[in-house]
């Protein structure tokens, strides 16, 4: 068997905040440099996860802030076929568009023996954003399908990709993104004593402080609980524009030795592991972490948590409104048994999501 590395290219449109920019990031620092000789390119310089990236791997930016000229050759001008020969690095054994859109159109008209797959990161049914890259969804299809194979993260949004772009030949696999469950372990050896508050169950939550996200809903069950008689607090990890609207809540009711809002800590999970129960009504990597680091969950019923807590086995799913949150939490705190075999479900669980675990895929395929 040879010992020459696989050389790999990643392309990305940018490296700006995002769930698929996180995930590359944490995929290139993990991935076995002995077996890969990875390379990200970005269209556009600069972004969030830049820094990190060049840390782990090769790195090109095609464009940057002064590239006016060079920026409308790439975008508008240029056939893509001679973008790509001009300004992608070449001589790859795999090339992955791991981002739709742009990325995904440029690597479509590559040339060459390298095997291409494109990532797809978007429910593409419900959000079918990369129209406005692709002058028609023909040509959409057409692209995909010049690829070798096609990946979703989850389960339920290769269902979306084939429902958006039915006439897609190519097939089209799960691979979970990459989760830094090393560092979310180590962060939360720690653990904070600082804000800590005398009560009996802590319930915890991660996530943008956004109506989508459901907080007020979740206080006034709190509230409602509390003036029953249970001996509960909240920590809720994460800000947003909605953090006056809760403020003013838990003043209004006096709670404010029961729920604390920490913001955007730089690390939450020191104190969420200490933590009883983690309560979730969006989908996010914020469940994922708490599986990680061990935590009981209750959700509330969407097909991404559905799908995440295996219809129920690894955590609480409850219908998606007040009252079922309300009587699936008084369900845990009537009942600690019930609570200790979610917490060791939730536990077994997050082992799935073990960043060893989760490369063997990425690796199998690049090899």
């Amino acid at each position: 068997m040879s010992n020459t590395k696989r050389k790999v290219l990643f392309l990305v449109e940018s490296l700006e905040g995002g769930d698929a920019s996180k995930a590359l990031a944490t995929l290139v620092q993990y991935i076995d440099k002995t077996k890969f000789d990875v390379t990200v390119c970005s269209i556009n310089g600069g972004g969030q996860y830049e820094s990190t990236i060049r840390e782990n791997v090769n790195y090109k930016a095609v464009l940057d802030s002064s590239s006016g000229m060079k920026r409308k050759m790439v975008y508008k001008n240029l056939p893509l076929s001679l973008v790509y020969k001009m300004y992608i690095p070449q001589g790859n054994d795999v090339e992955i568009a791991y981002t739709e859109g742009f990325a995904t159109k440029l690597l479509s008209r590559a040339s060459g023996k390298a095997k291409r797959y494109a990532w797809v990161h978007t429910d593409l049914y419900k959000n079918h954003w990369t129209k406005e890259v692709f002058s028609s969804v023909k040509e959409e299809t057409d692209a995909y399908n010049n690829y070798d194979g096609i990946i979703g993260v989850t389960n339920l949004i290769c269902e979306a990709f084939k429902k958006a772009l039915p006439d897609v030949k190519k097939s089209i696999e799960t691979i979970n993104d990459p989760i830094d469950s090393l560092s979310v372990r180590l962060k939360s050896l720690n653990a904070g004593s600082e804000n800590e508050d005398n009560v009996k169950i802590r319930l915890v939550a991660q996530g943008r402080l956004e109506a989508q996200n459901e907080y007020g809903r979740l206080l006034r069950v709190v509230n409602r609980l509390v003036k029953e008689g249970y001996d509960i607090g909240l920590w809720v990890f994460g800000d947003g524009s909605e953090r006056g609207i809760l403020d003013h809540y838990i003043t209004e009711n006096n709670l404010q030795d029961r729920v604390k809002l920490f913001g955007a800590h730089p690390n939450p999970y020191r104190f969420m592991v200490k933590g009883n129960l983690f309560v979730c009504s969006s989908y996010g990597s914020a469940v994922i972490k708490a599986l990680i680091l061990g935590l009981p969950v209750i959700a509330t019923e969407t097909p991404e948590l559905c799908e995440l807590l295996k219809n129920g086995e690894s955590g609480l799913i409850v219908a998606n409104n007040e009252t079922a949150l309300y009587n699936g939490i008084k369900k845990l705190l009537d009942d600690s048994q019930l609570l200790k075999q979610y917490r060791q479900k939730g536990e077994a669980r997050g082992w799935d999501f073990d960043i060893e675990a989760l490369m063997v895929p990425y690796e199998n395929l690049l090899s």
